[in-house]
Formats: C-alpha cells, structure tokens, sequence
C-alpha cells in the first residue's frame, strides 16, 4: 500500500510517497516537468518486495512548493541534501533529472549514499537537441510562445499527444496518474513556455557534462532502447565516465523506464547492487 504524506525538507513543502518494508530505504527522484506519481509502479513493486521506499516531488513540480529565483540546479541539490540528513543512510534512484539529481547527492554523501541507480541520464547527451538548448536562452522565443492563443484543451490534448510520442516506448501507453500529472503541469501556453524556458535554463546550467566527478558507491546505468529524448549513447558516455559502474539497457522502452516497465526497474532497484561482481550487462534492443 502506498501511503500519501506531506514533509517539509529545508524550506521546501513536498508531498511523499511512501511503501513501509525494510532495508536501506530507497530515495525516488523523478523527472523534468514530472512528480512523484512516475513512481507508483516501481513503489507497488518494492512494497511486494518488503522494501522500504518512497517517493517526492522535487521543487516546483508535482505539488511540492515553487522553486525560488536563480539556478535551479542548487535548489535540488539542497533539497535532497536535507532528504539525506533526515533519512540517510539511502539508495538514490532517479529518471532524466532526478537521475542527475541522485548522482551529484551520491558524489557529495560518499558515506550516506549506498548505491545510485541512473535512469536515462540526459545531461550525456550530445545530440543536436541538446546542443541547441545550450547555445541560448531563447528569450523572445519564449515570450511570443507564452502569448500564442491556443486554448487550453487543445494545449492539454497537445501535452496527452506528446507524452504518447516522447516519453513512452512504442506499443507503451503512459498510466492515467502520470497523464494528470503531465496536464496539470502544463494546461496552458504559459506554461508551455515556462517549462521550455526553464528546460533551457537548467541544460545551461550544465554547458560541460557533469565536471569533476568522483563517485564511491555502487552505480547502475540505465537507459530505455527507445528513448526519443536522449539518445543511448548519452548512456554509454555516463558508464565510461563512472568506473566500475554496470550499464543495462533496455529493449523497447521509452525515456521514463520506471512508467514503461516497472516490475522490471522494481527487480533491477532490488538485485542491485549485490551482483556488481558479475560482468557489465548490456541488453540490446
């Protein structure tokens, strides 16, 4: 059964999901635009399994309080820090920027941290998309975009339509939670643009990757195979630079794995990182 709660961490308001069990709990970091709900898969899952999860929605998204001015990239980095002094020692896992997230929190809490598992990474990527996103702001862009006058229902069919095509993996269909989520998210022009704007900002806070980088504790890298965001050589870059770290990837999956297959990515949170002894698994589409 997973349990609905609302916790405080730093100056930030947030709402937790949450499965009791035991074992070192495991910390759920979603991505850009999304919430905790990408999560409830893999918290069915785990709470099967007797293990300790949870869940929250990151600053500014889901229902958790608004980001504050300036970069926002510190803003998470000091939210989960007050996450890992309450509840440490944790396992990070997290998607897209969650995944981001979860591998800065694990270089900083060397002893707080027991394992990271880094789902489809995007800072890695090196595609023309990403390329583009760092070469400006876009300002104006934006601007003009946020006055287009389209109503919201077709601005809402628009975001249903896009998470079909982006984020889930072919034959995959995104559960109703995350739909509402990704709506509620975005449920006009404004927002449209406000998101985009702010997708910029944070990819130019990281114009060089992840800088210098040391990581301690157990990693896993995992990619989906169909991922239309980031490529799954973003995927092979991050496992080169994290030695001794294992790289799954996985067939026929989109950009959020834990919405496409989460009894899988339940499995792969649960056998890791007991089998890092074993040879890197690379599963090919």
């Amino acid at each position: 059964m997973i349990t609905e709660t609302t916790a405080r961490y730093g100056d930030v308001g947030t709402r937790v999901l949450s499965v009791a069990g035991s074992g070192t709990p495991i910390l759920l970091l979603h991505g850009y635009a999304d919430s905790a709900d990408t999560w409830r898969g893999v918290l069915t899952a785990l709470h099967s399994a007797g293990r300790a999860a949870f869940a929250v929605d990151l600053p500014g998204f889901g229902l958790a309080d608004p980001r504050g001015p300036g970069p926002m990239t510190p803003q998470f980095d000091a939210f989960v820090d007050a996450i890992i002094a309450d509840h440490g020692p944790l396992t990070l896992a997290g998607n897209s920027l969650g995944a981001v997230t979860a591998l800065h929190a694990a270089a900083r809490h060397p002893d707080a941290v027991t394992a990271v598992v880094l789902l489809d990474e995007p800072i890695m990527a090196k595609h023309w998309l990403a390329v583009v996103g760092r070469l400006h702001e876009f300002t104006l862009f934006f601007r003009l975009l946020a006055l287009l006058p389209i109503p919201p229902a077709l601005v809402r069919w628009g975001v249903r339509s896009a998470v079909a095509l982006f984020i889930s993996g072919p034959g995959f269909r995104p559960t109703p939670e995350f739909l509402s989520t990704a709506t509620r998210s975005v449920p006009d022009m404004a927002a449209v643009a406000a998101r985009g704007r702010d997708a910029v900002r944070y990819a130019r806070e990281h114009p060089s990757g992840h800088g210098a980088l040391t990581l301690t504790c157990p990693a896993l890298v995992v990619h989906g195979a169909k991922d239309r965001i980031i490529p799954v050589t973003a995927a092979r870059t991050l496992h080169a630079l994290l030695p001794g770290s294992e790289l799954t990837v996985l067939p026929g999956v989109g950009h959020c794995p834990q919405l496409d297959v989460p009894e899988k990515v339940g499995k792969l949170l649960l056998t890791f990182p007991s089998h890092l002894d074993t040879e890197h698994t690379d599963v090919a589409s």
